[in-house]
């Protein structure tokens, strides 16, 4: 029986949003009753005060930089990169299905470790690296071109890859998309406070301050109560009248946020539309609130419409059925032909639905 290896930087009991989304891919595929490993490393991306997942977890160790400090960030970045090859090599075995995020991004080098281990390579792609980079600063187009055939290369050699957006750069011949999902779920339907706004999550690179800033404004003069529940780069340049407070650590108390906001907001860059979408919204669109979503342009635009009519409580099955799908195929059959899959899983293609 083949054994689900999902790997990716941060685990519980951090809540950083792609080891919550590992996490609760790995409780389904548990769940279905396979032999599922979530297997992170130590370091801390956002504290959380959530119960251990029933799931079994493999903490791995490795050099733990600070956040914030780019160098101490591409070290550390080093050092799970390291782990992780070495956990494949010791316990990997031919015919397992291992996925692994893009926490940390130079996970993406890793498809070759894998392959040699006769075990088929998923990459879960949250973020488009040589887009996203232009959020630090911005490099000439011959040179972004160059990075991105470079890691399209890099993409190009795992098995599949999972794109959490249809914006998303990349290779399109070995991926296909599944979108994110609600973290949480909202079983009643409760009405808001009246005139009240809610900003919850990152604020960092691929964010555009000033446009989030001008929609407070107008918010403001309209009478909005705005609350900012933010971590990232970006808080220390919000204005002092926004009040800005830290990500909520409790998940409850971030439920009854959502719930008690009118509005929810959220943040893009509209100069960088292909490197991610913000999985914040699945939250607020299971809770059925207004979005006010700044800095969406091009790309970005015709994602936000495709999530907002998205099947979201089929993604999470849809995952599930593409990893068994892969374990029960011969090797090969996933260079980008899919053609051992079922059906349900064809239909993830990305030419089905991009």
């Amino acid at each position: 029986m083949a054994t689900f290896h999902i790997l990716t930087q941060y685990i519980w009991p951090d809540a950083g949003p792609d080891g919550l989304y590992a996490e609760q891919l790995a409780a389904r595929l548990h769940e279905h009753g396979c032999n599922v490993r979530l297997v992170g490393g130590k370091g801390s991306y956002r504290p959380s005060g959530r119960e251990k997942p029933e799931v079994p977890l493999i903490h791995l160790d490795h050099y733990c930089g600070r956040r914030g400090n780019l160098a101490q960030t591409f070290i550390e970045y080093s050092a799970v990169k390291r782990a992780f090859e070495n956990y494949i090599g010791r316990v990997v075995r031919r015919d397992d299905v291992v996925v692994v995020t893009s926490a940390p991004p130079i996970s993406v080098r890793l498809a070759s470790c894998i392959r040699r281990r006769r075990a088929h390579a998923i990459y879960w792609l949250q973020d488009y690296y040589p887009e996203l980079i232009r959020a630090i600063r911005e490099y000439p187009t011959p040179f972004r071109r160059a990075f991105s055939r470079y890691w399209d290369g890099q993409l190009s050699k795992w098995n599949c890859v999972v794109k959490i957006g249809a914006n998303l750069g990349g290779p399109l011949h070995n991926s296909v998309v599944i979108r994110n999902w609600p973290t949480l779920k909202f079983e009643e339907s409760t009405q808001p406070e009246p005139l009240t706004a809610l900003y919850s999550g990152n604020l960092s690179y691929g964010h555009d301050i000033g446009l989030l800033v001008a929609a407070c404004e107008k918010l403001r003069d309209e009478g909005y109560r705005i609350s900012i529940r933010a971590d990232g780069r970006g808080v220390c340049h919000l204005p002092a009248w926004l009040k800005a407070r830290p990500v909520h650590g409790d998940p409850e108390e971030l439920k009854n946020d959502l719930i008690r906001h009118e509005v929810h907001l959220a943040a893009a860059h509209p100069r960088i539309t292909r490197a991610m979408f913000p999985s914040k919204i699945w939250n607020s669109i299971a809770a059925g609130r207004r979005l006010l979503c700044t800095g969406f342009t091009g790309e970005m635009a015709t994602e936000l419409e495709a999530a907002k009519s998205a099947p979201f409580g089929r993604h999470l099955d849809e995952w599930t059925t593409l990893l068994v799908d892969l374990a029960n195929s011969p090797q090969g059959a996933t260079s980008g032909e899919f053609d051992e899959l079922t059906p349900a899983a064809r239909e993830l293609q990305p030419t089905a639905i991009a």
